[in-house]
């Protein structure tokens, strides 16, 4: 007896909220969509297009099939078909990167599942300008569409003609009919925006809700950031009037259409019962085991997202043991020198900041600076700083150790500097406590989680395997002091200011028979006795490598100016 086969399970959707790019023309290309699945007799796959210089362009058998369905159509308004293949060719199917077309046809709208030709990435055409070949893989909501087309095949061939771009004469109520139709489509649709630092999804259900509750008002969809992925997708559709109950205007408002409160209010109440039987839990089975989905034969498979909804770390190979080092000593000592022979000497590990007063938290973390998108217009995003880039590098990259190494610690305000940060200065230290060298506590900073985790909801901790090394010298008259609560957080270690390991002790001064050992010592005795005069002698000492072996040589250049710019190095 044959049975039917357990449940299928699908692969995570990728709602594609971050993606910069944009879905212009949105009415053209769906139109498009749905004309090439007409002329192609209604397949469940179509690779539409050909590479021709770096482009692509209808395939001539697609382009002789739509010829044949719509030239009987488009001939009557004195349209030729040089004409409507041109106007094809101009179509954003064409035109646009893959990313910006998944995410209207296949996130938005779910007419189709797109993919390239030949397999690769979704990234592929991000830079360069190049495009490739693609395939379009259409869902059942075409069969949808088609019930509806097949109503009037030539009203709606007008209507389809006139969206793309050709000067055809169609019939509105048609063509209401087919917007509420994508309209249905989209109520499946997630977007976002940041109000106040805040991330918002939303739906158009949500939308519906809002403005119903605010008797007129409108509804503001900027944020308070460049839109980006899908939100950009609804500001397209809304401005070509793809949503009959809502209206829109440039500025970013969203207002109840013509068609009335009332008609909206009933919609929006159809929608939440279809949301409802639709995204709702599904009980007594969320528990059951499916079945995996299956790799396609044919390759048809979806290639891997360059960009997850969120990161899956592997971290059983994650490194343990990071900790917050801060070494101190008088100037020339060797702190730097230690940082690099002891600690790290990896550029790809390490990133080195110095702290100074103007040094500030949204140098060292993040700020939100003005960018220019693909059209020039200014927006507004947050720019990461070395701490953030540094998380980044060590939560993505487990198997690694990294260094974000501090230069002049007390030089700069490290309090104000760090901010919440400070919090996560506090590490685990025992196995029972959980990844040892991991912070302690995590803190809430939306666009460092963004950034780093590629969830905003994520709490920042720092991850067991980045390092944090900072120096200081504590001889200098101009500097911030840290308070105990901070200094606490660090590993200290003082630098050994030996002056008989350097490798220039024994050299003389210039033409004397000093050597720097014997000056070093000289000038540091003096600088001990002088304790009832001088506060922390220790720390004004001069430490090994104050000079180094270049200023100690003496020139005997013919030139003179060059002798003396070389003899000046040690001062008299």
């Amino acid at each position: 007896m044959i049975r039917p086969q357990q449940l299928k399970q699908y692969s995570d959707i990728d709602l594609k909220l971050a993606i910069k790019s944009s879905f212009p023309k949105a009415k053209s290309t769906l139109a498009l969509l749905i004309m090439l699945w007409e002329a192609s007799d209604r397949p469940s796959e179509i690779s539409y297009s050909q590479a021709e210089g770096g482009k692509i362009i209808v395939s001539n058998d697609l382009k002789n099939r739509l010829i044949q369905k719509y030239g009987p159509v488009y001939s009557t308004s004195a349209v030729s078909d040089e004409s409507f293949i041109a106007i094809v060719n101009d179509n954003q199917l064409f035109k646009s990167q893959l990313e910006p077309l998944l995410v209207g046809v296949e996130l938005v709208w779910r007419i189709a599942r797109l993919r390239f030709a030949d397999g690769r990435q979704q990234g592929a055409e991000r830079t360069g300008g190049e495009r490739f070949p693609k395939v379009l893989a259409y869902t059942c909501n075409i069969d949808v569409i088609d019930a509806v087309l097949s109503s009037d095949d030539d009203g709606y061939a007008k209507i389809l003609l006139k969206w793309i771009g050709c000067n055809v004469e169609a019939n509105s109520e048609l063509e209401n009919t087919l917007i509420r139709l994508l309209a249905c489509f989209a109520e499946n649709s997630f977007y976002r925006l940041e109000d106040n630092g805040r991330e918002v999804i939303f739906n158009p259900n949500s939308l519906y809700l809002t403005l119903l509750a605010s008797e007129g008002s409108p509804v503001d969809i900027n944020g308070d950031v460049e839109a980006k992925g899908s939100l950009r997708t609804l500001k397209s559709a809304l401005s070509e009037g793809l949503n009959p109950y809502l209206s829109y205007s440039n500025g970013g408002s969203v207002n109840i259409s013509t068609l009335g409160s009332d008609s909206l209010r009933e919609y929006q109440s159809r929608v939440d019962n279809y949301l409802h039987i639709n995204v709702g839990t599904l009980q007594g089975i969320k528990h059951l085991v499916v079945a995996p989905e299956s790799d396609s034969s044919d390759g048809a498979s979806e290639v891997e997202d360059e960009t997850p909804p969120f990161r899956r770390i592997d971290e059983s190979t994650r490194i343990t043991g990071g900790a917050n080092y801060l070494l101190y000593g008088v100037p020339g000592s060797g702190k730097s020198y230690t940082v690099k022979t002891e600690y790290c000497d990896d550029e790809e590990r390490m990133e080195r900041v110095v702290f100074h007063p103007d040094y500030t938290y949204s140098d060292f973390v993040g700020q939100i600076m003005p960018k220019l998108d693909e059209e020039r217009r200014v927006y507004y995003d947050f720019s990461p700083g070395p701490f953030t880039r540094m998380l980044k590098k060590a939560y993505t990259t487990p198997g690694k150790e990294f260094f974000l190494v501090i230069e002049e610690l007390n030089r700069g305000n490290a309090p104000a500097i760090f901010g919440e940060v400070f919090q996560l200065l506090d590490r685990k230290e025992r196995t029972d406590e959980g990844t040892v060298g991991e912070s302690s506590y995590g803190i809430t900073n939306y666009y460092v989680a963004d950034i780093v985790y590629e969830n905003s909801d994520h709490p920042v901790l720092i991850p067991s395997n980045l390092n944090i090394v900072a120096t200081m010298n504590t001889s200098d008259q101009n500097v911030f002091t840290l308070d105990t609560a901070f200094q606490r957080r660090w590993r200290m270690r003082m630098i050994e200011n030996n002056i008989s390991a350097a490798v220039h002790a024994k050299k003389t001064i210039l033409d004397t028979s000093v050597t720097w050992e014997q000056f070093n010592g000289a000038i540091n005795r003096l600088i001990l006795e002088a304790n009832s005069r001088l506060s922390s002698s220790e720390d004004k000492r001069l430490g090994a490598y104050f000079v180094t072996p270049l200023d100690l040589e003496l020139s005997t250049s013919g030139d003179v100016k060059e002798a003396d710019k070389q003899n000046s190095r040690f001062p008299e």
